[in-house]
């Protein structure tokens, strides 16, 4: 169990080879009904249905045009809607993570699906567009009803757009009472310098809702934190909302946020208890710091607890900082890895012997991360040579970097700035990759995801807590 663990979550330690809106048609011509259908993939099961409305809204406040794809499902039991945010539709990519698409699939008593750029990369392509006709395609993450990190695949949708007058509305009205006078926003949660925001962080605000249809009710982002919510009202009245907050504080005291709702707008204050100014880099590697992950389909006896101690060895002349392994509850540790971090690259002194059958001892460093390059950016770690059974070998680890700066949602834990590393293994000559991992890290607070796979088997490692001191 232990060797799992080392392999698994101290692959942190990759030691391892193994306002108001004024609403549009296009067309102004024509009263059919606007018709249309939908599907997606969640695994191997297969949802669809009717496209109900197509249409387009108009913000004066910022000149953004919102596409809203409204549809339900074949037994009218779910609910199917889909945003697209530009200045000018056409054919073309549209993605979360640049806040150009959004999507929820619903019932009237919970949301079974929801992607934005809080969750991860959606991706939206627009194939055909018209003057009365919209297709496209459509994959990536989403939150389930289970709060669990889902790809959806094979999704695509065709509809006509609404004739002029349509019925498919962004929701109108105010913050507050219908005088518009705010009312005080309700806050839940703790809020502490330096530590993320959950799930449980909200903030309740009251709506006087005049018309029925979808609303998108946000803060401004102040400190490092906002908090927002989407939805549809299907009824008016004086509604209580419950925005959910994300991002890490920057500063302890009193930070004061606008919360908006078309065009009306209300203010509150959040006096955040003083903590450890975030440190800015990708893996913290300040005293105590610890991180807790959790098995995906595994059992509580298969976390994995690691914290930084502060033994401080010297390799190659470089000083290192040591991350040391536990079994949850923390006892004896287990495993140790060590770290270090001069500028931009984030280094790691690794012992690969104890993945690689080496006959004889093998270790060294390598650069795991890299926060100041492009997505994309591939590098190699030095060879890593030795003997196997008297055989001489020489392996080598390629490091790519196939997201940044990405919005990750795991458990209760949203993530506003994410990097995604992939680290490929092979032995050189041999274009045959013998193992992949990927790795992600947020910004200020670490390492929060990572996996292993032999191309048979993948094993997956999620944060479940952490502390950054």
């Amino acid at each position: 169990m232990k060797r799992i663990k080392l392999t698994f979550c101290l692959i942190m330690a990759v030691v391892l080879l193994n306002a108001c809106t004024k609403e549009y048609s296009l067309e102004t011509g024509g009263l059919t009904a606007p018709t249309g259908t939908w599907q997606f993939n969640d695994s191997l099961a297969l949802f669809a249905g009717n496209m109900d409305s197509a249409y387009i809204d108009f913000s004066s406040a910022n000149n953004t045009k919102e596409l809203q794809l409204i549809g339900t499902s074949l037994d009218g039991s779910q609910n199917f809607h889909m945003h697209l945010f530009a200045d000018a539709f056409k054919t073309g990519t549209y993605k979360a993570s640049l806040f150009q698409s959004s999507f929820e699939y619903t019932t009237t008593a919970k949301t079974l699906y929801q992607a934005d750029q809080f969750v991860g990369e959606f991706t939206v392509t627009i194939t055909s567009y018209g003057s009365n006709l919209v297709a496209g395609t459509f994959s990536g993450s989403v939150i389930d009803s289970a709060n669990k990190i889902k790809q959806i695949t094979l999704g695509k949708f065709t509809s006509t757009f609404s004739p002029n007058g349509n019925t498919g509305n962004v929701s109108a009205g105010v913050l507050g009472d219908s005088s518009g006078n705010c009312k005080p926003v309700t806050l839940a949660g703790t809020y502490t310098q330096g530590i993320a925001l959950t799930a449980a962080n909200t903030a309740q605000v009251q709506v006087t809702v005049a018309s029925v249809g979808t609303y998108s009710i946000a803060t401004n982002t102040i400190n490092g934190v906002n908090f927002s919510k989407t939805g549809t009202f299907t009824s008016t009245g004086v509604q209580t909302i419950s925005l959910t907050g994300s991002g890490t504080p920057l500063n302890a005291g009193l930070q004061n946020f606008s919360v908006t709702f078309g065009t009306s707008a209300c203010s509150f204050g959040i006096t955040f208890l003083a903590g450890v100014i975030p440190s800015g880099d990708y893996f913290p590697l300040t005293l105590n710091s610890n991180w807790t992950y959790d098995l995906q389909g595994g059992t509580a006896a298969d976390a994995v607890h690691s914290a930084v101690i502060s033994y401080a060895p010297t390799f190659g002349g470089n000083s290192y900082t040591t991350i040391a392994a536990y079994d949850v509850p923390p006892a004896q540790a287990f495993d140790s890895a060590y770290y270090r971090k001069p500028g931009g690259d984030y280094y790691q002194y690794a012992l690969f012997s104890n993945s690689i059958p080496f006959d004889q001892a093998v270790a060294g460093e390598f650069i795991f991360l890299k926060d100041n390059v492009p997505s994309g950016t591939s590098w190699s770690s030095p060879d890593i040579s030795g003997t196997v059974n008297g055989v001489p070998i020489t392996a080598t680890i390629q490091m790519t970097i196939t997201a940044k700066s990405v919005p990750v949602t795991i458990g209760t834990f949203t993530f506003p700035d994410v990097i995604k590393v992939k680290y490929e293994y092979f032995i050189k000559g041999n274009p045959v990759v013998l193992q992949t991992a990927e790795r992600w890290f947020a910004k200020n607070d670490g390492e929060v995801y990572n996996s292993i796979s032999d191309g048979t088997r993948t094993s997956a490692y999620n944060i479940s807590a952490f502390t950054i001191l």
